[in-house]
């Protein structure tokens, strides 16, 4: 629609009324905020078309508007076109009521917050911050989307500093964000879905000790144990609002949302763990230190109580399946894809990857029946599967001038057989096994929605 604008052809959107901040944020983001639209009272996902007809046929006299009369609509924000000075604001504070919360006030009024009180980013408490890395602070990990923000590590640090972080936990939440950075993360859709999804950070080796992250009890929990975990996933969402402006209700249009929005951070519990952590799986070394970025929806909670052995253990874990979005096939039709930076260049990604978070004790049970986690993933690779009827009657499947499928061709003749299956994702490595948290029967199950990525941490 920006396109059209800019190319002198009038148009206009048609917004639900829910999206009408949303629809501003973004054509203003695109630098043509004064892009005409409309709103009609519900988005138009799952509506019968009558029904759809009669909201867009009452708004009519304003297409026509739109197209023919120009519109004065104030941005909401303007976008930085260079990396300037950071700005610094001085605020009074006192002992009353008021002046204790004079700079969550500030903060508010500017809507540069996730609606919790902050730390007060002062000068020195940034500098200190930015002593927990090597890296230069005006170095850019990205820009952040929806509002093109320049990811500066000094921006970085004075949401850190908001969140709650130490010096020492610093370093994670850099490395989420050079995760977030790789196209296959799919960060731009991750931002303006208005499917409720989060980034879910998993943290590897030695530097999760060093940073505090708890990796037992209630890892995933309130509490004073938790500090790190939660002031480092904080600290990413104040980046992804006060940097990619993805605010609620402008460049964040989730319908509802979900509590996991304000940040997930978690570290594998390898110590207690009977298989390699998960950063080995991918080739590096155990005393190195990782971190991936998987953006998630959920969970699902995995009870675990009454099984008997190490089949009813991954039957549980299997059940979780039920969610359409958590693996419906789709791979037939080909990969999803991922735009490459500010081109028109795209990436392919497989995925979604699922993380399953166990507790040490089921794994446990695996091992000791004699299957590590390559061996599970492969068997719930095997059982957790949809059935062919269903992807077929989710739409054409891509062929050649011969009519064969152009993904997975060995699969087509499965297309014939009445009551036939398919693995619901591509390959076992989608079923990211992660050990941490207590000694229970319980574990937590995340749907994978966009891509994933994974960086060492340079220490």
């Amino acid at each position: 629609m920006v396109a059209i604008e800019k190319a002198g052809i009038p148009a206009v959107g048609i917004a639900a009324k829910s999206f009408a901040r949303a629809w501003q944020s973004c054509v203003d983001g695109w630098g043509q905020p004064n892009t005409a639209f409309v709103t009609i009272p519900h988005a138009t996902t799952g509506q019968q078309t009558p029904y759809i007809h009669q909201m867009v046929d009452g708004q009519i006299d304003d297409i026509i508007a739109g197209l023919t009369t120009a519109h004065s609509l104030p941005p909401i924000h303007q976008l930085a076109t260079a990396n300037a000075p950071t700005e610094a604001f001085s605020i009074q504070m006192d002992s009353s009521p008021a002046g204790l919360n004079a700079v969550n006030d500030f903060l508010a009024e500017r809507d540069w917050s996730d609606g919790i009180p902050v730390i007060p980013p002062t000068p020195e408490l940034v500098e200190a911050m930015l002593k927990g890395t090597r890296r230069a602070p005006q170095d850019v990990l990205m820009i952040m989307e929806p509002g093109f923000g320049i990811a500066t590590v000094e921006k970085i640090a004075i949401n850190a500093v908001m969140a709650g972080c130490k010096p020492a936990q610093f370093p994670v939440l850099l490395a989420a964000i050079d995760c977030l950075a790789q196209p296959q993360s799919n960060h731009r859709d991750m931002q303006v879905s208005g499917h409720t999804e989060a980034p879910l950070i998993l943290v590897n080796g030695p530097i999760a000790q060093r940073a505090g992250i708890n990796c037992g009890t209630s890892a995933m929990g309130p509490g004073v144990v938790n500090t790190a975990n939660t002031a480092i996933g904080r600290a990413l969402r104040l980046c992804l609002i006060n940097i990619g402006y993805c605010k609620a209700g402008t460049g964040d249009p989730n319908f509802v949302g979900l509590p996991t929005k304000f940040g997930m951070c978690i570290a594998e519990n390898e110590e207690i763990s009977p298989w390699d952590p998960y950063h080995v799986d991918l080739g590096f070394a155990r005393e190195d230190s990782a971190v991936t970025v998987v953006t998630v929806t959920g969970p699902a909670d995995i009870l675990d109580a009454r099984s008997k052995n190490d089949q009813e253990t991954l039957s549980n874990i299997a059940s979780m399946m039920f969610y359409p979005g958590a693996g419906n096939g789709s791979y037939i039709r080909g990969q999803a894809s991922a735009q490459i930076g500010h081109t028109s260049e795209r990436i392919t990604y497989p995925g979604p990857y699922h993380p399953i978070i166990l507790s040490p004790s089921r794994a446990v049970i695996l091992n000791e029946a004699g299957i590590g986690k390559r061996a599970a993933q492969e068997w719930l690779h095997q059982h957790c599967r949809v059935s062919m009827e269903s992807i077929l009657n989710g739409g054409p499947i891509p062929t050649n001038e011969h009519g064969q499928w152009l993904n997975h061709p060995e699969l087509q003749s499965l297309s014939e057989v009445p009551g036939s299956s398919i693995p619901a994702l591509e390959n076992p490595d989608q079923y990211l096994l992660f050990i941490t948290g207590g000694t229970t029967h319980y574990g937590n199950f995340f749907y994978g929605t966009y891509g994933i990525a994974t960086v060492g941490i340079e220490e």
